[in-house]
């Protein structure tokens, strides 16, 4: 009887305890895929500004200027209801530093892509939203036009939205507020389907600016399938004959030894020669499997995630093979390349995009390492409560601060050299290829760096059951 009731009693206990983790898991993973959307809002605002970056100078100079000299214009020669000169000065003086952006310090420039922002709300959806509201006037109405176009030429549909959101509320909020406002209700009424048939069509036409990044894509895949398919072929060849020449190599070298053994009249080959051609063999085999890995990351790289199945997997055996597989140019790039003492996790992924995030990842540690001539990589597995870890840190010359917050970027490469300018280089889709295999994966990847010391990539994956609910 009192066994009964002992049992029933850790019965009843039980439950209570699992469900009280339960919830805390449950708040973590959301504010983990909260934070991942931040980063993805992150990420378009950086890309964004890239595009609009060769414009930014010239939009600097005439915003600053037209904003100041259109107040003569409206105050004294078409006047208008209203006007406002410390506002217009403010607004024209936010786009003084968009001009004066060459002579950023490269310090700077990591904080550009929300200066940007910030001034184009305030110059454009604020400036503009409030004297449109103001005034009413039929110049006001198609400045205010003219200004939800440009903007929508300048950002992405999401971004668009946040800035023309904030900057119109700001707008409207101040324009409450403001002693002796009156709405313009009629007017503003008749000119609403008017802005929204132009914000309709701004937002179909930015179609255009996708269909030519995915032009660029498909290009890709059809030049890397032409590479493939005119290389696979001669690198196929060339392996046959490297093994043809390993399996008959020995028996001429002994054949050869034996004759001059004899005092047959051979040509005199010294013992150094000898060797080369036995290491050459070797040589020939690693550079084809170097070219035949290249070739697949470049396939892999350049087509879409997809809807790859996922399965449950092991990141040491991951990280083994990956080390293992990867086409080292010499033994010392293998011993540079050092695996952490660690633990193990399950993750819910698939073998060859993790090997293959992997294999870019120490490319491009050694590529940099190899060009400041200086450097180390260890490679980390870190399970974790919240989150398990792969890291892949190395001690190189590390990465620009205004270069940092691109590298996932598309088509994007940049490569600082030792004197610390830079130049373009490669395809720009490794890094990005990374980041869409981790997502595709659940997970996410992550650069820390300190230009001049070092450089680590982190590639993080949720617990497979948690992967299993998203």
């Amino acid at each position: 009887m009192s066994d009964d009731r002992s049992t029933e009693a850790i019965g009843d206990t039980v439950p209570p305890r699992a469900d009280v983790g339960r919830p805390r898991q449950f708040f973590r993973l959301q504010l983990w895929l909260l934070m991942r959307a931040l980063e993805r809002f992150e990420t378009t605002m950086f890309l964004r500004t890239r595009y609009s970056q060769p414009k930014m100078v010239a939009i600097g100079v005439v915003g600053s200027f037209c904003l100041a000299v259109y107040y003569p214009i409206w105050a004294y020669l078409f006047p208008q209801p209203y006007e406002n000169l410390p506002m217009r000065l403010i607004c024209s003086a936010t786009f003084i530093p968009l001009a004066l952006l060459p002579w950023w310090p490269r310090r700077l420039r990591t904080h550009l892509p929300t200066y940007w922002y910030f001034a184009m709300t305030i110059a454009m959806p604020f400036f503009v939203g409030y004297m449109t509201l103001r005034n009413a006037t039929p110049a006001w109405l198609m400045t205010h036009l003219a200004c939800v176009m440009l903007l929508m030429m300048l950002f992405d549909i999401a971004s668009f939205l946040v800035v023309f959101t904030i900057g119109s509320a700001l707008a409207a909020l101040v324009f409450v507020l403001s002693p002796e406002a009156h709405l313009h209700t009629r007017t503003m009424l008749e000119y609403v389907p008017l802005l929204m048939f132009g914000m309709v069509g701004g937002a179909t036409c930015t179609v255009s600016a996708n269909m030519a990044d995915q032009s660029r894509i498909d290009a890709l895949t059809a030049a890397s399938n032409n590479i493939a398919h005119e290389l696979r072929t001669p690198l196929g060849s060339l392996r046959i004959a490297a093994r043809a020449v390993a399996r008959f190599m020995p028996d001429l070298i002994r054949s050869h030894r034996l004759a001059e053994t004899e005092g047959l009249p051979v040509p005199e080959v010294r013992a150094q020669s000898l060797h080369a051609l036995e290491r050459s063999i070797g040589v020939m085999e690693r550079e084809v499997t170097y070219a035949n890995t290249i070739i697949d990351m470049l396939l892999l790289s350049a087509r879409p995630i997809g809807e790859v199945p996922l399965s449950p997997l092991g990141a040491r055996e991951l990280v083994d093979q990956a080390l293992r597989r990867f086409p080292y140019g010499s033994r010392a790039e293998r011993e540079r390349i050092t695996l952490a003492a660690a633990g193990d996790f399950r993750l819910l992924g698939e073998e060859a995009l993790v090997v293959h995030v992997i294999f870019n990842l120490l490319r491009n540690a050694l590529f940099h390492t190899d060009r400041a001539g200086k450097g180390d990589i260890r490679v980390y597995i870190e399970p974790g409560e919240m989150l398990n870890r792969i890291r892949v840190h190395d001690t190189g010359p590390g990465i620009p601060p205004d270069v940092l917050p691109r590298i996932f970027n598309r088509f994007y490469s940049h490569a600082s050299d030792s004197a610390g300018t830079g130049n373009v280089t490669g395809l720009g889709i490794g890094l990005a290829f990374c980041r869409a295999a981790m997502e595709h994966m659940g997970g996410g990847i992550t650069c820390r760096t300190n230009l001049g010391e070092f450089t680590e990539f982190t590639l993080s994956f949720p617990h497979p059951e948690a992967g299993d609910r998203q």
